[in-house]
Parts: C-alpha cells; structure tokens; sequence
C-alpha cells in the first residue's frame, strides 16, 4: 500500500522514546482492561441480528451514523505540542511527522494580533490515510493522500471517550482542524508540503445510506477491492469494501466495540490470518515440501484454525520466503476455493502422502503488512456468522424505505 509506505517513509521512533509515547497514548485513550497493544477502537461484522428489533444493538432500536468503509491504512494521530506529532499504527509503532507539518491550537482570548498560537498538546484522534484519484478534465488522474479522521479519545487534554460521537466529532473540527485550515488559508502553512492531507470523514444519517450506496461503484478487474467510493462534489475516488455504522450515543471503547459495526457484502467479509509453515517429505520429490495452514489468536496463544491451498505462484512464493511464518494474511471464504488438507498431527503422519480433497476453503487476497497479529477466534466465529447471514445492500435499503399506513 502506498499509504502505508509513505509513513513508514517518516522518521520511526525508537526506545526509549517509543515506550514513553506508547504510555502517553494509553493515557489518552484508557481501558479498564489493562493493555498494553494499539488502543485503537474496533468493528464487530454486521450479522442478520443487527435488524432485528429484538437486539439492543440493531439499527432498529439504536441511532447510527454511516460512513462508506474506506480502503486505507488505519493510524493514529498523536499531537503532543512542541513535541510533535505521530503516527501510531496496528503494531504500536509511531512515526514521527515532520516538524513542516503543524497542527496549531486555537489563540487564547485576548491574544495580540498576529502571535502565533501554541500546537495542540495532549490529542488523539483516530482514522485512516487513504490513497485519493482525481480525474482531470483532460482524462489523467492526479493520486494524493488525505488522512479522514473519524474519532477521538482525547483533544486538547480533555478526554471524550464518554463523550457521544457528535461532541467527538465536533471537538475535532473545532479545536483540530478549523484552526489547521485558518492557517492554511492565511497562507501561514503550506499544505502543499506536508506528506498528506487531514480532513474530517463524512459521516450521514442512516436516512442517507442510499447516497453512499449510489456513490459506490464497481472497482477495475483485477483491483486489490471489488468497489470504488466515487465523491461526486470533490471529484475524488477511494477504495471501499463497506459500510462502517457507528452507534451515535456510544463512549468510544478501545478494542472489540459492539457499538461499531461493518458490514460487507458476504464475498468480501475478510479474516485474518496467520500463516504458518510445515514441513514433512512427499513420494517422488527431493527434500522436505511446504504445506500451509493458518492460525487465529485465542487467549494471547496462537492456535491452529485450517489449512490453506494457494495458487501455485502463491504456493512458491511463500515456501520460498524466509518470513513466511510472520506474515498476517487476508483471506475471504470461497465455497468453490479447491482446499487440500491433511492430518495435523506430525506423529500420526510424517509424508504428505494422504491428502483429502474438500470444495470450499480460505482464498488468499492480500498480504497485512500494516498488521503483526491475526484476528482472534471469536472474531472469526463473528464474521463466519456474518458470510452465513449473507445481508445485502438491498436488505439494508429495505429497513429505511418509508412503511406505508396500514390497510
């Protein structure tokens, strides 16, 4: 990804600064669960119980915002005055923006004209940075970053994670933003320098769910996503694979939030894996052979979850990477995926000699470089679920269509 690229282009904080930044990050976003991973709040999948009336956390009985899931790289954004600021990825890694790229707070009352205000201390905000196409008149398309943010735990040293989402969002635009474009605008900072934009995501009532949906179109053969998010007032395009629905009256939780959910369509519901690699010798071929199978997280401990079969340039490229076993996987659920599995246990089996042949399997999609840990089990049984529910865009259009009055 060219987002992820672009800030791990940035200067990378090393300890023990790293330790010290990482402490103040939780600090600013707090969990009654003593933890000590990225902070960052995280979707349940939508699943079929998410419009029954039945469910207290259904789009029935709770009001949502909506915003089309962008295809980005999720980071976030820590402003600690004359510090600096950073970006903080899934890995608890921070990078440090360059000191060009500023974020003014607002002049206190009373301030002379013309004296520069101090930079926001004590923030952080959550969201995304996402690769942007602009097509020109002339049929070329111009690519820049933008970093949306969509949340907040913490602005100016006052915390909002109890906060509902609007006052979240409004503080963000008040005390982040709106004095970052004032600057702009006066010409006293060069956006054009910085290494991406920041903006706020847009978010919508879910009475305006079809206009994401009417702005959502089907990406080029072969794109890493199935759809693009086209922008028809900024002449922008994204990646999309989704709507997120975040509930509006919820606290921002760190971890799994029930409050937040995404959906997809059932051929793009993704899990993430870890690959591991194993070795047993085969009739007819020199030297151990390469099998793969993939492993979900469950109490901190990695366990086993299924085999996965490859594409035979797949199959080659991971036997012969020597990280193979460290790398995250993206994988969606293909009942025609052609899967060959074998018995795990490399006591009752020491050759890859009796295979069994099933219809239906994990397809890989994507390497999760951005990621240095699988989704847990629960997840996967979450988004299982979520594939077997199989809701549609056309069922989530039907729960806002207008009821007409009973005859």
């Amino acid at each position: 990804m060219s987002e992820q690229k672009v800030v791990e282009s940035l200067a990378k904080v090393v300890d023990p600064e790293r330790r010290q930044l990482q402490e103040i990050c939780l600090k600013l976003c707090p969990d009654e669960r003593e933890r000590h991973d990225f902070p960052g709040s995280q979707p349940v999948s939508f699943e079929r119980r998410h419009l029954s009336a039945d469910d207290k956390e259904s789009l029935r009985r709770t009001d949502y915002y909506a915003a089309e899931k962008t295809d980005g790289v999720r980071y976030m954004l820590l402003l600690l005055g004359a510090r600096g600021a950073f970006m903080v990825d899934r890995k608890f890694n921070l990078y440090r923006l360059p000191a060009t790229m500023k974020f003014p707070g607002r002049a206190a009352p009373g301030a002379a004209a013309g004296a520069e205000a101090p930079p926001l201390d004590r923030t952080l905000v959550d969201g995304e940075l996402v690769e942007d196409e602009r097509k020109a008149a002339d049929g070329s398309v111009e690519r820049r970053l933008r970093y949306l943010v969509y949340d907040a735990t913490c602005v100016c040293g006052r915390s909002l994670m109890r906060e509902p989402l609007p006052l979240r969002l409004m503080a963000v635009r008040r005390e982040v933003l709106g004095p970052r474009f004032a600057a702009i605008g006066a010409g006293e900072l060069d956006a054009a320098a910085d290494p991406f934009g920041v903006e706020l995501k847009d978010f919508f009532q879910l009475s305006q769910l079809p206009h994401i949906f009417a702005h959502v179109a089907p990406g080029a053969e072969g794109a890493k996503m199935l759809f693009q998010f086209d922008d028809p007032l900024r002449k922008l395009a994204h990646g999309n694979d989704g709507i997120i629905f975040t509930q509006i009256s919820a606290p921002y939780h760190p971890g799994t939030c029930r409050q937040l959910l995404k959906w997809k369509p059932a051929c793009m519901n993704s899990v993430d894996f870890k690959l591991r690699t194993k070795w047993r010798l085969e009739t007819g071929k020199e030297g151990p052979q390469a099998r793969f199978q993939i492993a979900t997280l469950s109490n901190g401990a990695l366990i086993g979850y299924d085999w996965i079969s490859f594409s035979p340039a797949d199959h080659e490229r991971f036997e012969n990477d020597p990280k193979a076993d460290s790398r995250i996987l993206e994988c969606v659920y293909d009942p025609e995926w052609p899967t060959t599995t074998y018995n795990a246990n490399d006591d009752e089996e020491r050759t890859w000699d009796h295979p069994a042949e099933r219809m239906g399997g994990w397809k890989f999609e994507r390497l999760r470089d951005d990621k240095d840990t699988p989704n847990a089990a629960h997840v996967v049984e979450s988004i299982k679920q979520s594939v077997a529910d199989g809701v549609t865009q056309e069922e989530l259009l039907e729960l806002l269509r207008p009821k007409g009055p009973p005859r």
